[in-house]
Protein backbone atom coordinates (compact mmCIF):
# COMPACT_ATOMS: atom_id res chain seq x y z
CA UNK A 1 0.00 0.00 0.00
CA UNK A 2 0.93 3.67 -0.17
CA UNK A 3 3.38 4.87 2.46
CA UNK A 4 2.42 8.37 3.61
CA UNK A 5 5.31 9.02 5.99
CA UNK A 6 7.14 11.09 3.41
CA UNK A 7 3.94 12.89 2.36
CA UNK A 8 3.14 13.67 6.00
CA UNK A 9 6.52 15.18 6.79
CA UNK A 10 7.58 16.85 3.52
CA UNK A 11 6.11 20.33 3.25
CA UNK A 12 3.94 19.78 6.34
CA UNK A 13 2.12 22.82 7.74
CA UNK A 14 0.70 22.69 11.24
CA UNK A 15 -3.05 23.15 11.09
CA UNK A 16 -5.85 22.47 13.57
CA UNK A 17 -7.88 20.91 10.74
CA UNK A 18 -5.03 18.51 10.01
CA UNK A 19 -4.86 17.40 13.64
CA UNK A 20 -8.63 16.99 13.75
CA UNK A 21 -8.53 14.84 10.62
CA UNK A 22 -5.75 12.65 12.03
CA UNK A 23 -7.69 12.18 15.27
CA UNK A 24 -10.81 11.38 13.25
CA UNK A 25 -8.93 8.37 11.80
CA UNK A 26 -6.89 7.30 14.82
CA UNK A 27 -9.60 7.30 17.50
CA UNK A 28 -12.24 5.21 15.65
CA UNK A 29 -9.68 2.65 14.43
CA UNK A 30 -8.09 2.15 17.87
CA UNK A 31 -11.53 2.05 19.48
CA UNK A 32 -12.73 -0.57 17.01
CA UNK A 33 -9.65 -2.72 17.62
CA UNK A 34 -10.02 -2.39 21.37
CA UNK A 35 -13.55 -3.74 21.19
CA UNK A 36 -13.29 -6.38 18.45
CA UNK A 37 -9.83 -7.93 18.78
CA UNK A 38 -10.54 -9.51 22.22
CA UNK A 39 -13.69 -11.10 20.80
CA UNK A 40 -11.71 -12.60 17.86
CA UNK A 41 -8.60 -13.54 19.81
CA UNK A 42 -9.47 -17.22 19.73
CA UNK A 43 -8.85 -17.18 15.97
CA UNK A 44 -5.23 -16.08 16.36
CA UNK A 45 -2.81 -18.82 15.27
CA UNK A 46 0.97 -18.95 14.74
CA UNK A 47 0.29 -18.41 11.07
CA UNK A 48 -1.26 -15.03 11.94
CA UNK A 49 2.00 -13.87 13.48
CA UNK A 50 3.84 -15.19 10.44
CA UNK A 51 1.74 -12.94 8.22
CA UNK A 52 2.29 -9.97 10.56
CA UNK A 53 6.05 -10.57 10.44
CA UNK A 54 5.95 -10.95 6.66
CA UNK A 55 4.06 -7.66 6.29
CA UNK A 56 6.60 -5.91 8.55
CA UNK A 57 9.55 -7.33 6.58
CA UNK A 58 8.25 -6.37 3.15
CA UNK A 59 7.28 -2.91 4.43
CA UNK A 60 10.85 -2.35 5.60
CA UNK A 61 12.17 -3.18 2.12
CA UNK A 62 12.71 0.07 0.13
CA UNK A 63 10.18 0.43 -2.66
CA UNK A 64 10.12 2.64 -5.76
CA UNK A 65 7.40 5.27 -5.94
CA UNK A 66 5.36 5.90 -9.05
CA UNK A 67 3.30 9.04 -9.54
CA UNK A 68 3.42 9.83 -5.78
CA UNK A 69 2.12 6.34 -4.79
CA UNK A 70 4.07 3.30 -3.64
CA UNK A 71 2.83 -0.23 -4.17
CA UNK A 72 4.23 -2.53 -1.50
CA UNK A 73 3.98 -6.31 -1.33
CA UNK A 74 2.28 -5.86 2.04
CA UNK A 75 -0.97 -5.14 0.19
CA UNK A 76 -1.58 -8.68 -1.19
CA UNK A 77 -0.39 -10.15 2.14
CA UNK A 78 -2.84 -8.03 4.10
CA UNK A 79 -5.66 -8.91 1.72
CA UNK A 80 -4.74 -12.57 2.19
CA UNK A 81 -5.01 -12.02 5.96
CA UNK A 82 -8.36 -10.31 5.39
CA UNK A 83 -9.54 -13.38 3.44
CA UNK A 84 -8.25 -15.94 5.95
CA UNK A 85 -9.18 -14.11 9.17
CA UNK A 86 -12.01 -11.88 10.34
CA UNK A 87 -11.86 -8.12 9.61
CA UNK A 88 -10.80 -7.27 13.18
CA UNK A 89 -7.70 -9.49 13.03
CA UNK A 90 -6.84 -8.27 9.50
CA UNK A 91 -7.09 -4.69 10.81
CA UNK A 92 -4.81 -5.54 13.75
CA UNK A 93 -2.28 -7.17 11.38
CA UNK A 94 -2.22 -4.01 9.23
CA UNK A 95 -1.77 -1.77 12.29
CA UNK A 96 1.05 -3.84 13.82
CA UNK A 97 2.82 -4.87 10.62
CA UNK A 98 2.83 -1.51 8.80
CA UNK A 99 6.35 -0.43 9.62
CA UNK A 100 8.18 2.52 8.14
CA UNK A 101 12.02 2.62 8.22
CA UNK A 102 11.77 6.27 9.24
CA UNK A 103 10.22 5.23 12.53
CA UNK A 104 13.49 3.54 13.51
CA UNK A 105 15.47 6.66 12.60
CA UNK A 106 12.91 8.93 14.32
CA UNK A 107 12.43 10.96 11.17
CA UNK A 108 8.67 11.17 11.53
CA UNK A 109 6.66 12.11 14.64
CA UNK A 110 5.02 9.34 16.65
CA UNK A 111 1.59 10.85 16.11
CA UNK A 112 2.08 10.88 12.33
CA UNK A 113 3.37 7.31 12.36
CA UNK A 114 0.29 6.26 14.37
CA UNK A 115 -1.99 7.99 11.89
CA UNK A 116 -0.16 6.30 9.00
CA UNK A 117 -0.71 2.86 10.57
CA UNK A 118 -4.35 3.63 11.37
CA UNK A 119 -5.23 4.76 7.84
CA UNK A 120 -3.62 1.58 6.50
CA UNK A 121 -5.63 -0.46 9.01
CA UNK A 122 -8.81 1.39 8.01
CA UNK A 123 -8.34 0.56 4.32
CA UNK A 124 -7.75 -3.13 5.10
CA UNK A 125 -10.77 -3.12 7.42
CA UNK A 126 -12.98 -1.81 4.64
CA UNK A 127 -11.60 -4.28 2.09
CA UNK A 128 -11.81 -7.30 4.41
CA UNK A 129 -15.34 -6.51 5.57
CA UNK A 130 -16.55 -6.11 1.97
CA UNK A 131 -14.88 -9.36 0.96
CA UNK A 132 -16.60 -11.39 3.68
CA UNK A 133 -19.96 -9.80 2.85
CA UNK A 134 -19.67 -10.71 -0.84
CA UNK A 135 -18.05 -14.15 -0.47
CA UNK A 136 -20.31 -15.19 2.47
CA UNK A 137 -17.67 -17.68 3.63
CA UNK A 138 -17.70 -19.70 0.40
CA UNK A 139 -14.53 -20.50 -1.51
CA UNK A 140 -15.73 -20.61 -5.06
CA UNK A 141 -14.04 -18.55 -7.73
CA UNK A 142 -17.32 -17.07 -8.91
CA UNK A 143 -17.62 -15.50 -5.44
CA UNK A 144 -13.96 -15.01 -4.62
CA UNK A 145 -12.99 -13.11 -7.81
CA UNK A 146 -15.65 -10.35 -7.57
CA UNK A 147 -15.20 -10.24 -3.79
CA UNK A 148 -11.43 -9.73 -3.94
CA UNK A 149 -11.77 -7.22 -6.81
CA UNK A 150 -14.29 -5.19 -4.82
CA UNK A 151 -12.12 -5.43 -1.70
CA UNK A 152 -9.06 -4.19 -3.60
CA UNK A 153 -10.99 -1.25 -5.09
CA UNK A 154 -12.45 -0.23 -1.72
CA UNK A 155 -9.10 -0.55 0.06
CA UNK A 156 -7.48 1.47 -2.71
CA UNK A 157 -10.14 4.18 -2.55
CA UNK A 158 -9.97 4.53 1.25
CA UNK A 159 -6.18 4.65 1.24
CA UNK A 160 -5.94 7.21 -1.58
CA UNK A 161 -8.70 9.39 -0.13
CA UNK A 162 -7.04 9.49 3.30
CA UNK A 163 -3.67 10.39 1.79
CA UNK A 164 -5.19 13.05 -0.51
CA UNK A 165 -7.09 14.78 2.31
CA UNK A 166 -4.06 14.62 4.61
CA UNK A 167 -1.73 16.07 1.96
CA UNK A 168 -4.23 18.77 0.97
CA UNK A 169 -4.59 19.90 4.59
CA UNK A 170 -0.86 19.79 5.32
CA UNK A 171 0.15 21.69 2.17
CA UNK A 172 -3.00 23.82 1.86
CA UNK A 173 -3.75 22.84 -1.72
CA UNK A 174 -6.82 21.34 -3.37
CA UNK A 175 -7.61 17.64 -3.15
CA UNK A 176 -8.04 17.47 -6.94
CA UNK A 177 -4.48 18.66 -7.55
CA UNK A 178 -3.17 16.17 -4.99
CA UNK A 179 -4.99 13.30 -6.69
CA UNK A 180 -3.71 14.38 -10.09
CA UNK A 181 -0.15 14.43 -8.81
CA UNK A 182 -0.49 11.10 -6.99
CA UNK A 183 -1.80 9.19 -10.01
CA UNK A 184 0.35 10.82 -12.65
CA UNK A 185 -0.72 10.06 -16.20
CA UNK A 186 -2.14 6.56 -15.65
CA UNK A 187 -4.74 6.43 -12.83
CA UNK A 188 -6.71 3.57 -14.42
CA UNK A 189 -3.56 1.54 -14.93
CA UNK A 190 -2.60 2.07 -11.29
CA UNK A 191 -6.03 0.88 -10.12
CA UNK A 192 -5.72 -2.22 -12.31
CA UNK A 193 -2.37 -2.96 -10.68
CA UNK A 194 -4.07 -2.74 -7.28
CA UNK A 195 -6.74 -5.20 -8.40
CA UNK A 196 -4.05 -7.52 -9.77
CA UNK A 197 -2.20 -7.46 -6.45
CA UNK A 198 -5.52 -8.18 -4.75
CA UNK A 199 -5.82 -11.31 -6.90
CA UNK A 200 -2.37 -12.30 -5.69
CA UNK A 201 -3.76 -11.98 -2.18
CA UNK A 202 -6.45 -14.52 -3.07
CA UNK A 203 -3.77 -16.84 -4.49
CA UNK A 204 -1.69 -16.47 -1.31
CA UNK A 205 -4.72 -17.28 0.83
CA UNK A 206 -5.57 -20.31 -1.30
CA UNK A 207 -1.99 -21.63 -1.19
CA UNK A 208 -1.97 -21.24 2.59
CA UNK A 209 -5.27 -23.07 3.02
CA UNK A 210 -4.18 -25.93 0.77
CA UNK A 211 -0.42 -26.25 1.33
CA UNK A 212 0.49 -24.33 4.47
CA UNK A 213 2.90 -21.54 5.28
CA UNK A 214 5.83 -22.88 3.23
CA UNK A 215 3.93 -22.25 0.00
CA UNK A 216 3.36 -18.63 1.01
CA UNK A 217 7.08 -18.14 1.66
CA UNK A 218 7.96 -19.65 -1.73
CA UNK A 219 5.36 -17.51 -3.51
CA UNK A 220 6.63 -14.24 -2.02
CA UNK A 221 10.05 -14.53 -3.66
CA UNK A 222 8.88 -14.48 -7.32
CA UNK A 223 6.23 -11.94 -6.36
CA UNK A 224 8.91 -9.57 -5.06
CA UNK A 225 11.01 -10.13 -8.17
CA UNK A 226 8.04 -9.54 -10.47
CA UNK A 227 7.16 -6.30 -8.65
CA UNK A 228 10.75 -5.07 -8.92
CA UNK A 229 10.87 -5.83 -12.64
CA UNK A 230 7.49 -4.16 -13.19
CA UNK A 231 8.50 -0.89 -11.61
CA UNK A 232 11.88 -0.97 -13.30
CA UNK A 233 10.17 -1.34 -16.67
CA UNK A 234 7.60 1.28 -15.69
CA UNK A 235 10.36 3.74 -14.74
CA UNK A 236 12.25 2.96 -17.94
CA UNK A 237 9.10 3.48 -20.02
CA UNK A 238 8.45 6.84 -18.30
CA UNK A 239 12.01 7.98 -18.90
CA UNK A 240 11.82 6.88 -22.53
CA UNK A 241 8.56 8.78 -22.89
CA UNK A 242 10.14 11.92 -21.42
CA UNK A 243 13.18 11.55 -23.65
CA UNK A 244 10.95 11.06 -26.68
CA UNK A 245 9.09 14.23 -25.76
CA UNK A 246 12.38 16.09 -25.38
CA UNK A 247 13.69 14.70 -28.67
CA UNK A 248 10.45 15.66 -30.41
CA UNK A 249 10.71 19.20 -29.07
CA UNK A 250 14.37 19.41 -30.06
CA UNK A 251 13.53 18.10 -33.54
CA UNK A 252 10.84 20.78 -33.86
CA UNK A 253 13.29 23.48 -32.78
CA UNK A 254 15.91 22.13 -35.18
CA UNK A 255 13.37 22.27 -38.00
CA UNK A 256 12.60 25.88 -37.08
CA UNK A 257 16.31 26.73 -36.97
CA UNK A 258 16.87 24.94 -40.28
CA UNK A 259 14.00 26.88 -41.81
CA UNK A 260 15.47 30.12 -40.46
CA UNK A 261 18.85 29.11 -41.86
CA UNK A 262 17.29 28.45 -45.26
CA UNK A 263 15.65 31.86 -45.12
CA UNK A 264 18.98 33.47 -44.27
CA UNK A 265 20.67 31.64 -47.13
CA UNK A 266 17.93 32.80 -49.47
CA UNK A 267 18.27 36.35 -48.17
CA UNK A 268 22.04 36.25 -48.58
CA UNK A 269 21.65 34.86 -52.08
CA UNK A 270 19.18 37.61 -52.90
CA UNK A 271 21.51 40.24 -51.42
CA UNK A 272 24.41 38.82 -53.38
CA UNK A 273 22.33 38.94 -56.56
CA UNK A 274 21.23 42.50 -55.80
CA UNK A 275 24.82 43.44 -55.07
CA UNK A 276 25.92 42.16 -58.47
CA UNK A 277 23.07 43.94 -60.21
CA UNK A 278 23.76 47.12 -58.23
CA UNK A 279 27.43 47.12 -59.20
CA UNK A 280 26.51 46.59 -62.84
CA UNK A 281 23.81 49.28 -62.81
CA UNK A 282 25.91 51.84 -60.94
CA UNK A 283 28.85 51.18 -63.23
CA UNK A 284 26.59 51.85 -66.20
CA UNK A 285 25.05 54.92 -64.59
CA UNK A 286 28.48 56.34 -63.82
CA UNK A 287 29.89 55.42 -67.21
CA UNK A 288 27.08 57.12 -69.15
CA UNK A 289 27.67 60.73 -67.94
CA UNK A 290 31.44 60.25 -67.84
CA UNK A 291 31.43 58.99 -71.42
CA UNK A 292 29.24 61.93 -72.46
CA UNK A 293 31.56 64.40 -70.73
CA UNK A 294 34.62 62.91 -72.42
CA UNK A 295 32.84 62.91 -75.80
CA UNK A 296 31.80 66.56 -75.53
CA UNK A 297 35.27 67.56 -74.33
CA UNK A 298 36.92 65.84 -77.30
CA UNK A 299 34.41 67.38 -79.67
CA UNK A 300 35.13 70.87 -78.34
CA UNK A 301 38.81 70.32 -79.04
CA UNK A 302 38.05 70.21 -82.76
CA UNK A 303 38.47 73.68 -84.42
CA UNK A 304 35.17 73.68 -86.28
CA UNK A 305 33.27 73.29 -82.95
CA UNK A 306 35.58 75.29 -80.71
CA UNK A 307 35.27 78.36 -82.95
CA UNK A 308 31.46 78.11 -83.17
CA UNK A 309 29.95 80.00 -80.19
CA UNK A 310 26.52 78.40 -80.51
CA UNK A 311 27.84 74.83 -80.65
CA UNK A 312 30.29 75.51 -77.84
CA UNK A 313 27.53 76.92 -75.65
CA UNK A 314 25.23 73.96 -76.38
CA UNK A 315 27.96 71.40 -75.63
CA UNK A 316 28.89 73.16 -72.38
CA UNK A 317 25.25 73.08 -71.24
CA UNK A 318 25.08 69.36 -71.98
CA UNK A 319 28.33 68.80 -70.13
CA UNK A 320 26.92 70.69 -67.16
CA UNK A 321 23.75 68.56 -67.13
CA UNK A 322 25.77 65.35 -67.28
CA UNK A 323 27.99 66.67 -64.49
CA UNK A 324 24.94 67.46 -62.36
CA UNK A 325 23.58 63.98 -63.07
CA UNK A 326 26.86 62.47 -61.98
CA UNK A 327 26.96 64.54 -58.80
CA UNK A 328 23.40 63.55 -57.86
CA UNK A 329 24.17 59.87 -58.33
CA UNK A 330 27.30 60.13 -56.17
CA UNK A 331 25.40 62.09 -53.52
CA UNK A 332 22.69 59.40 -53.45
CA UNK A 333 25.32 56.71 -52.91
CA UNK A 334 27.04 58.67 -50.15
CA UNK A 335 23.73 59.50 -48.45
CA UNK A 336 22.65 55.85 -48.53
CA UNK A 337 25.98 54.86 -46.97
CA UNK A 338 25.66 57.49 -44.22
CA UNK A 339 22.10 56.44 -43.43
CA UNK A 340 23.21 52.80 -43.25
CA UNK A 341 25.97 53.71 -40.76
CA UNK A 342 23.73 56.18 -38.81
CA UNK A 343 26.09 59.05 -39.59
CA UNK A 344 23.76 61.38 -41.47
CA UNK A 345 23.60 64.75 -39.64
CA UNK A 346 20.52 66.96 -39.36
CA UNK A 347 20.82 70.71 -39.79
CA UNK A 348 17.48 72.21 -38.74
CA UNK A 349 16.58 75.65 -40.06
CA UNK A 350 13.60 77.60 -41.39
CA UNK A 351 12.77 76.56 -44.92
CA UNK A 352 10.29 78.22 -47.31
CA UNK A 353 8.85 75.34 -49.28
CA UNK A 354 7.96 77.45 -52.32
CA UNK A 355 11.53 78.77 -52.66
CA UNK A 356 12.96 75.25 -52.26
CA UNK A 357 10.65 73.89 -54.98
CA UNK A 358 11.69 76.65 -57.38
CA UNK A 359 15.36 75.96 -56.70
CA UNK A 360 15.00 72.21 -57.26
CA UNK A 361 12.94 72.58 -60.45
CA UNK A 362 15.48 75.04 -61.91
CA UNK A 363 18.30 72.66 -60.99
CA UNK A 364 16.71 69.82 -62.96
CA UNK A 365 17.06 71.89 -66.15
CA UNK A 366 14.02 70.49 -67.91
CA UNK A 367 11.55 72.14 -70.24
CA UNK A 368 9.32 74.66 -68.41
CA UNK A 369 6.12 72.76 -69.13
CA UNK A 370 7.40 69.36 -67.91
CA UNK A 371 6.78 70.18 -64.22
CA UNK A 372 3.61 72.01 -63.18
CA UNK A 373 3.81 73.38 -59.66
CA UNK A 374 0.80 74.48 -57.62
CA UNK A 375 2.18 75.73 -54.31
CA UNK A 376 0.09 78.09 -52.11
CA UNK A 377 1.97 81.21 -51.09
CA UNK A 378 0.60 81.18 -47.53
CA UNK A 379 2.44 77.98 -46.57
CA UNK A 380 4.19 78.31 -43.19
CA UNK A 381 7.95 78.07 -42.88
CA UNK A 382 9.17 74.56 -42.15
CA UNK A 383 11.56 73.63 -39.36
CA UNK A 384 13.56 71.00 -41.22
CA UNK A 385 16.82 70.21 -43.01
CA UNK A 386 16.78 72.14 -46.27
CA UNK A 387 19.37 69.98 -48.00
CA UNK A 388 17.73 66.65 -47.12
CA UNK A 389 14.24 67.89 -48.04
CA UNK A 390 15.68 69.12 -51.34
CA UNK A 391 17.04 65.62 -51.93
CA UNK A 392 13.55 64.21 -51.34
CA UNK A 393 11.98 66.61 -53.85
CA UNK A 394 14.75 66.07 -56.38
CA UNK A 395 14.47 62.26 -56.29
CA UNK A 396 10.66 62.29 -56.48
CA UNK A 397 10.66 64.69 -59.45
CA UNK A 398 13.44 62.81 -61.25
CA UNK A 399 11.56 59.55 -60.74
CA UNK A 400 8.34 61.08 -62.11
CA UNK A 401 10.12 62.55 -65.13
CA UNK A 402 11.95 59.28 -65.87
CA UNK A 403 8.79 57.16 -65.96
CA UNK A 404 6.65 59.67 -67.89
CA UNK A 405 6.52 60.35 -71.64
CA UNK A 406 8.29 63.50 -72.80
CA UNK A 407 4.99 65.11 -73.80
CA UNK A 408 3.37 64.27 -70.45
CA UNK A 409 3.80 66.83 -67.64
CA UNK A 410 4.36 66.00 -63.96
CA UNK A 411 2.48 67.79 -61.20
CA UNK A 412 3.72 69.00 -57.82
CA UNK A 413 1.13 70.32 -55.35
CA UNK A 414 1.06 71.06 -51.62
CA UNK A 415 -1.28 72.02 -48.77
CA UNK A 416 -1.31 72.24 -44.99
CA UNK A 417 -3.22 69.67 -42.91
CA UNK A 418 -3.30 70.24 -39.14
CA UNK A 419 0.37 70.78 -38.24
CA UNK A 420 1.75 68.94 -41.25
CA UNK A 421 2.78 69.96 -44.75
CA UNK A 422 1.39 67.53 -47.32
CA UNK A 423 2.77 67.60 -50.84
CA UNK A 424 2.57 65.11 -53.67
CA UNK A 425 4.19 64.41 -57.00
CA UNK A 426 1.88 63.04 -59.73
CA UNK A 427 3.02 61.59 -63.02
CA UNK A 428 1.05 60.17 -65.95
CA UNK A 429 3.48 57.49 -66.97
CA UNK A 430 3.53 53.69 -67.04
CA UNK A 431 2.38 53.22 -63.43
CA UNK A 432 3.26 50.37 -61.09
CA UNK A 433 1.76 46.89 -60.96
CA UNK A 434 -0.03 46.01 -57.66
CA UNK A 435 2.43 43.16 -56.96
CA UNK A 436 5.41 45.52 -57.27
CA UNK A 437 3.92 48.40 -55.27
CA UNK A 438 4.82 47.06 -51.77
CA UNK A 439 8.48 46.64 -52.78
CA UNK A 440 9.26 49.90 -54.55
CA UNK A 441 10.82 51.39 -51.39
CA UNK A 442 13.27 48.49 -51.00
CA UNK A 443 16.86 49.41 -51.59
CA UNK A 444 18.15 48.53 -55.07
CA UNK A 445 14.74 47.15 -56.07
CA UNK A 446 13.60 48.02 -59.58
CA UNK A 447 10.28 47.14 -61.16
CA UNK A 448 12.04 46.26 -64.42
CA UNK A 449 15.30 44.56 -63.48
CA UNK A 450 16.02 42.95 -66.85
CA UNK A 451 19.16 43.74 -68.77
CA UNK A 452 17.09 45.31 -71.54
CA UNK A 453 14.93 47.53 -69.35
CA UNK A 454 13.92 50.89 -70.79
CA UNK A 455 14.36 53.00 -67.65
CA UNK A 456 17.82 53.15 -66.17
CA UNK A 457 18.74 53.82 -62.57
CA UNK A 458 20.46 52.36 -59.52
CA UNK A 459 17.26 51.56 -57.63
CA UNK A 460 18.15 53.94 -54.79
CA UNK A 461 15.84 56.91 -55.37
CA UNK A 462 12.61 55.85 -53.61
CA UNK A 463 14.47 53.91 -50.91
CA UNK A 464 16.54 57.01 -50.21
CA UNK A 465 13.39 59.17 -50.13
CA UNK A 466 11.78 56.94 -47.51
CA UNK A 467 14.94 56.88 -45.36
CA UNK A 468 15.37 60.66 -45.58
CA UNK A 469 11.72 61.26 -44.64
CA UNK A 470 12.07 58.93 -41.68
CA UNK A 471 15.11 61.01 -40.70
CA UNK A 472 13.03 64.19 -41.01
CA UNK A 473 10.03 62.76 -39.13
CA UNK A 474 7.84 62.39 -42.21
CA UNK A 475 6.12 59.61 -44.15
CA UNK A 476 5.43 58.76 -47.77
CA UNK A 477 2.51 56.97 -49.42
CA UNK A 478 2.54 55.52 -52.95
CA UNK A 479 -0.55 55.09 -55.11
CA UNK A 480 -0.49 53.88 -58.68
CA UNK A 481 -2.67 52.69 -61.53
CA UNK A 482 -0.89 50.70 -64.25
CA UNK A 483 -0.89 52.60 -67.51
CA UNK A 484 -2.17 55.83 -65.94
CA UNK A 485 0.62 56.94 -63.64
CA UNK A 486 1.69 57.11 -60.00
CA UNK A 487 1.26 59.52 -57.14
CA UNK A 488 3.63 59.87 -54.18
CA UNK A 489 2.25 61.77 -51.18
CA UNK A 490 4.60 63.09 -48.48
CA UNK A 491 3.52 64.20 -45.00
CA UNK A 492 6.06 66.31 -43.13
CA UNK A 493 5.66 68.00 -39.70
CA UNK A 494 5.85 71.78 -39.94
CA UNK A 495 7.54 72.01 -36.54
CA UNK A 496 10.31 69.65 -37.54
CA UNK A 497 11.25 66.14 -36.37
CA UNK A 498 11.25 65.24 -32.70
CA UNK A 499 14.87 65.76 -31.59
CA UNK A 500 16.74 63.23 -29.49
CA UNK A 501 16.70 63.71 -25.70
CA UNK A 502 20.24 65.04 -25.62
CA UNK A 503 19.51 67.89 -28.06
CA UNK A 504 18.69 71.08 -26.18
CA UNK A 505 17.57 73.28 -29.05
CA UNK A 506 16.51 72.98 -32.65
CA UNK A 507 19.00 74.04 -35.28
CA UNK A 508 21.92 72.06 -33.89
CA UNK A 509 23.57 69.41 -36.08
CA UNK A 510 22.59 66.02 -34.71
CA UNK A 511 23.23 62.49 -35.86
CA UNK A 512 20.26 60.16 -35.67
CA UNK A 513 19.71 56.64 -36.99
CA UNK A 514 17.57 56.20 -40.06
Amino acid sequence: MESVAAEATRGRTDSPYLAMFELAIIVPVLGYLGLEVPRSWDGVTPAFWFFVAAVAIVDLIPVTGWGGLQLSLSFPLLLAVGIIYQPALATAAALVGSWDPREFRRQIPLFTATWNRCQMALSILAGSALYHVISQGEWTWRRVVPAIAAAAVVAYAVNVLCVAIHTALSRRISIISVLAKMHGHAPVQFLLVYIGLGMFGAVIARFYLLEGLWSVAVLLVPLAFARRMYFRNRSLADRLSEQNTILTEQARKLEELLEMEHQRVDELSELNRMKGEFVAVVSHELRTPVTALIGYARTLQQPQFAENPLMRHEFLERMERQGDRLVRLIENLLTASRIESSQLPLSISQVLFEDLVQEIVEGLAVEPDRIRCSIPKELPALQTDRHLLGRVLSNLLENALKYSPVESPCELEARVEDENLVFWVQDHGIGIQPDDLPRIFERFYQVDSSSTRTFRGAGLGLSLVQDLLSHLGGTILAESTPGKGSRFTVTLPVGGPNPPDDVEAAGRDVSAPA
